[in-house]
């Protein structure tokens, strides 16, 4: 059994400067719950990579193999034409994985494979993540267009979000604001933490974005939410918020770093049939602090707002027009250092 993630990269955001892919992704435990909008190009996706045999889709006699730690990385890429060599993606699957291993401290399955698909598409396109229970190891497909470039792997967020979604339980539909939140939260940070962007970039995209997860009039808890910005980037601010309210109560001793990897460390990644519940109940458990669950259930089932913008600015992010610089007087300033990994 299979169990899927599906991720659809269409729209574009800014990172500072740059121009990046946003992470406007959608998972799901089953196919049959995927969102109206969506559920034609998911049997397409789904009849191409989920419904074939593993090693006929993946080509067993082309697969290059990592080692990450103790861990096992292969990855292939399918007949098509790209500009990017093999050589170019495996440098993308080692820096997504590095990513991965700079959050969690290790990679957190024991062997993942992942299928690179050329496709007609500009620069890196859908991606999709599952874990084959059967065969005991997770696998991540990845469309990337004829013409991306080496700039385009290196910008590119898709990878790192689909492994680290190995990281954690595949939880059911309506509480996918969870496990999507998390990826999108800690994907940057990762990719921070080894040198592919920087804490501006990090902070000032968490503060244009996480808006977009607040409730609007109307609306539920994150339980009920159905569109993409209130589902990813509503699961992006309960991270944030846990992050913080757990390193003020352990005198910045841990964050949700510690949490996830304790959570995965107990066995809640994507190879486990835990529910969310049973993941932030662990993770509590191992910090011997109870935030994750209470957060969890509150945002769950009430529309929880804050302002965004006052709330960085405790920990010492501000922007002035596209610039974000860093207030290490801010109350909170010791905090956001610790999420970046620079304290």
């Amino acid at each position: 059994m299979r169990k899927l993630f599906l991720c659809n990269s269409k729209n574009i955001r800014n990172h500072g400067s740059k121009s990046l892919v946003p992470r406007s992704c959608m998972k799901t435990s089953r196919i049959a719950q995927n969102l109206q909008t969506l559920m034609l190009f998911v049997a397409l996706v789904v009849s191409q990579f989920v419904s074939q045999p593993t090693q006929s889709s993946i080509g067993r006699e082309s697969q290059q193999v990592l080692a990450v730690g103790n861990s096992k990385i292969l990855f292939s890429v399918q007949e098509g034409p790209l500009s990017v060599s093999r050589a170019d993606l495996a440098v993308y699957v080692k820096d997504a994985a590095r990513a991965v291993t700079a959050y969690y401290g290790t990679f957190p399955v024991h062997k993942a494979v992942i299928n690179f698909v050329p496709s007609d598409d500009d620069g890196v396109g859908l991606g999709t993540s599952t874990y084959d229970d059967d065969e005991d190891y997770g696998v991540v497909t990845i469309n990337i267009g004829e013409n991306t470039t080496r700039r385009d792997l290196r910008n590119s967020w898709t990878l790192t979000h689909e492994l680290m979604h190995l990281g954690f339980p595949v939880v059911s539909h309506h509480k996918r604001w969870l496990s999507e939140g998390i990826a999108t939260y800690v994907e940057p940070i990762g990719r921070m933490r080894i040198g592919n962007l920087s804490s501006e970039e990090v902070w000032g995209d968490l503060l244009d974005n996480l808006p977009k997860g607040l409730p609007r009039r109307g609306d539920g808890g994150l339980r009920s939410a159905r569109n993409f910005d209130r589902i990813y980037w509503g699961g992006a601010l309960y991270c944030l918020l846990a992050d913080v309210e757990i390193r003020q109560r352990t005198n910045n001793r841990v964050g949700l770093e510690d949490a996830l990897r304790s959570i995965a460390k107990q066995g809640g990644t994507a190879a486990s049939n835990w529910d969310a519940e049973d993941a932030v109940a662990a993770g509590d458990k191992g910090l011997g602090v109870n935030v994750l669950h209470p957060l969890y259930t509150k945002m769950g089932e009430q529309p929880i707002s804050i302002d965004v913008p006052a709330y960085l600015r405790k920990l010492g992010v501000v922007k002035s027009g596209e610039t974000v610089t860093f207030d290490e007087r801010a109350p909170l300033a010791a905090i956001r250092r610790a999420i970046d990994g620079s304290d």
